[in-house]
């Protein structure tokens, strides 16, 4: 019967130092099995090993939490795989994102888990040109209202530095108009800086509340010119989840800006903010046309769009930020009645 034993797990380690994954055992946090694949992706090489190691070691103390909770989900929860995006390192102290996916196992009475780890490098890279595309694009499509808001400081200073050149003596309220008119518009055009400038990789507090303050204003000029009503409310001072600034911006941005083309004149859109146990929670509603069902159930597809003439990558783009961010998206919509966009995060983990 031993015989059998060795012979099987000879054929198992055999067939695992084939696949072309990176596959470790783990006992605990520890190491106990390692193929081929996963000592190459980890910088080991054939005459050193994995066993004995903690996975600790080549995962990034910001990402480690989000480890443990996955392990304690399968193990508590019994699921049978959980996946999680988080930041690896090698022995060579090489960083790259990865994909982890974890099943839970039983070997003679002991729980264990297979962890497959794929390097998500070009997928990322990928990803982030898509997202950079369309901001881009988001801002051809915001540029009437952006050029209405600094068009109207600029009348202001030209008028007043009229009125002060015309007169022999200086005066100091005219002077601080135009420094006001200036600061304007250095906030708008910073505004646009920040949005389009590429995202840095590492995640940070972020308090939502403001990044929805910032993200509402954007959009004041367009809310006027179609009297449309622009609510923000928000139960709590603070909202923070750890995030990249610029992408959430994004995301609020995009969804807004389907709200607004949605919504006819006169009607209200409304952006709550909630804190939960299990995190923060984001509400974007609108009074406007809804989604048909079709639209509805692919939502966040490709060249799925809830307009009639676009491509979906919006929506596409928003459905990937909020999943690197460790968060989901739900949608509830009627025709003729309006659709919500509710969005949740976890809370900002402490270091």
């Amino acid at each position: 019967m031993s015989g059998n034993s060795n012979s099987t797990e000879f054929n198992f380690k055999k067939i695992i130092d084939q696949v072309i994954d990176a596959i470790l055992i783990l006992d605990g946090e520890q190491i106990v099995y390692s193929n081929r694949a996963a000592d190459h992706l980890l910088s080991f090489d054939e005459h050193t090993t994995l066993c004995g190691l903690s996975i600790g070691m080549f995962i990034t103390p910001l990402d480690m939490p989000s480890m443990r909770d996955a392990l304690d989900k399968i193990s508590l929860a019994q699921l049978d795989s959980e996946s999680i995006r988080l930041s690896v390192h090698s022995s060579k102290n090489m960083h790259f994102p990865a994909e982890i996916t974890l099943h839970p196992f039983i070997e003679q009475h002991h729980p264990l888990v297979q962890l497959t780890i794929r390097d998500i490098s070009a997928r990322k890279a990928a990803e982030e040109s898509m997202i950079q595309s369309e901001k881009l694009s988001v801002i051809g499509e915001l540029s009437a209202g952006i050029i209405h808001e600094i068009r109207n400081p600029l009348t202001s200073i030209k008028g007043f530095l009229q009125l002060m050149q015309s007169s022999e003596q200086i005066n100091m309220d005219y002077i601080d108009i135009v420094m006001r008119e200036i600061e304007q518009i250095e906030n708008i055009t910073g505004e646009l800086l920040y949005f389009t400038k590429p995202k840095c990789e590492h995640f940070a507090p972020v308090d939502l509340g403001i990044i929805v303050q910032e993200t509402v204003r954007l959009f004041e000029t367009q809310a006027l010119q179609h009297n449309i009503k622009l609510k923000l409310d928000t139960e709590a001072s603070t909202h923070f989840i750890n995030g990249e600034k610029t992408q959430l911006k994004q995301v609020f941005v995009n969804l807004v800006k389907n709200a607004f083309e949605a919504s006819p004149d006169g009607s209200t859109i409304t952006i709550s903010l909630s804190t939960t146990d299990q995190g923060e929670d984001v509400f974007i509603q609108d009074t406007g046309s809804g989604m048909p069902k079709h639209v509805f159930n692919n939502l966040g597809k490709s060249f799925t769009t809830t307009k009639v003439t676009g491509t979906g990558l919006g929506l596409m783009v928003t459905y990937t930020i909020v999943k690197n961010h460790k968060g989901s998206v739900s949608v509830s919509s009627e025709e003729n009645k309006g659709t919500t966009f509710h969005l949740s995060f976890p809370k900002a983990v402490k270091e």
